[in-house]
């Protein structure tokens, strides 16, 4: 899988666009204009940088050379050697390079497996070594999924009102979230570069989880669904949108405030984000490519990645565990217990002190392994929120 996009920007992010809605990362690709330096023509003179690597510029780089360059002379002194596994470096890289970095740190402290009908993510502790959970999921039984059909129907009734954004959001969904808070790539190319790992994270994790859970689309179950859009070819459970959508807001939330400004304190800016991640989530129900659980379990994986994330980021010691119990979520009860999606119980739940719910359960509290190269990437987005 190339990073090389896009002449060394983050154009596509490797080709990730259309997997489990990464296209170009909502606007990461390039990181908005860094692409090939698209953006910096005609500013300060560099215009001709964007022609770099071309055929043209090549050619007169070498006449140039060899009209400037004189008699070979031995250069007087040696540059000292860059510090070994040092963060700091990572400024001197490109967007691309960075990110493969930040994928490796992520992804190599992560395992998979199966116990019984469970599907447990785990985290990697140097220490033994040994692994630790840190989300494990069920899925509901089929005749659970035969239920849930009647909020496919209900839901296509907004499919009119809905369509634009569900066309839309199928590439990505940072446009989205750019509109709470003040996202520029020009501004905030590090928190461009937290949120497009984010959201490779949720795609690498998602996507494992829907290969072992397995689960098929509502189409599958009854002609009378007919998404509105064509139906992706893997697992509907859990759904791929709602996992990035809540991991993406999750860490932007955190990032908002961990940087101390008095706004971002308040409680309007988790209550837009997480509310913006449940309207992209149900948007996938109402095109008649999810049902409401799944939405549920990618809300609770996506929380569960996003704090995953922030903690590592923060430098913080553990991580709280949980587990999302596919047959016990709820159905034919009133409300909040019918079996449709509810971001509300899911986030309390994950968040203690909180009532119970039958359908996740604590996992345990787990240490975590320092990343020095993710807390450099997180300082560094968390100071262009202080300004």
């Amino acid at each position: 899988m190339s990073t090389q996009s896009t002449a060394g920007g983050l154009g596509g992010l490797g080709g990730l666009g259309g997997l489990g809605g990464l296209g170009g990362l909502g606007g990461v690709g390039g990181l908005g204009g860094l692409g090939g330096l698209g953006g910096l023509g005609l500013v300060g003179g560099l215009a001709s940088l964007s022609l770099a690597n071309s055929g043209p510029v090549a050619e007169a780089l070498i006449s140039t050379r060899d009209g400037i360059v004189g008699p070979w002379a031995p250069p007087a002194a040696i540059p000292g050697q860059l510090n070994l596994e040092d963060p700091i470096n990572l400024e001197l890289w490109e967007p691309w390079v960075r990110a493969s970095v930040f994928d490796f740190e992520l992804v190599s402290h992560l395992g998979f497996r199966r116990a019984g009908v469970n599907m447990i993510l785990q985290h990697l502790l140097p220490a033994g070594p040994s692994y630790r959970r840190l989300a494990v999921i069920s899925r509901p039984r089929a005749a659970r999924f035969w239920q849930y059909l009647v909020f496919m129907n209900n839901y296509a009734d907004l499919r009119g009102d809905r369509a634009t954004e569900i066309m839309t959001q199928m590439n990505g969904t940072l446009a989205f979230l750019s509109s709470i808070p003040f996202l520029n790539p020009s501004r905030t190319p590090y928190t461009f570069e937290l949120l497009g790992a984010a959201l490779r994270l949720a795609n690498f994790a998602e996507m494992r989880f829907k290969q072992a859970l397995a689960s098929r689309r509502p189409n599958e179950y009854s002609p009378q669904v007919q998404p509105m859009i064509l139906t992706p070819s893997h697992s509907t459970y859990p759904s791929g949108h709602a996992t990035e959508a809540f991991t993406s807001a999750y860490v932007l939330w955190r990032l908002l405030r961990a940087s101390g400004r008095p706004p971002y304190a308040d409680a309007s800016w988790l209550m837009q984000l997480m509310r913006l991640a449940s309207r992209i989530a149900i948007n996938r129900t109402v095109a008649g490519v999810h049902f409401p659980v799944d939405s549920a379990a990618g809300c609770f994986l996506g929380i569960q990645l996003g704090r995953y994330l922030w903690r590592l980021g923060a430098g913080l010691p553990n991580y709280p565990a949980y587990r999302f119990i596919g047959t016990a979520y709820p159905w034919g009860l009133p409300p909040p217990d019918d079996g449709d999606f509810y971001w509300e119980v899911i986030f309390r739940r994950l968040h203690p002190p909180s009532p119970a719910v039958p359908y996740i359960a604590n996992a345990g509290v787990h240490p975590l392994t320092p990343s020095p190269m993710l807390r450099w990437l997180w300082q560094r987005a968390r100071h262009e929120w202080l300004l």
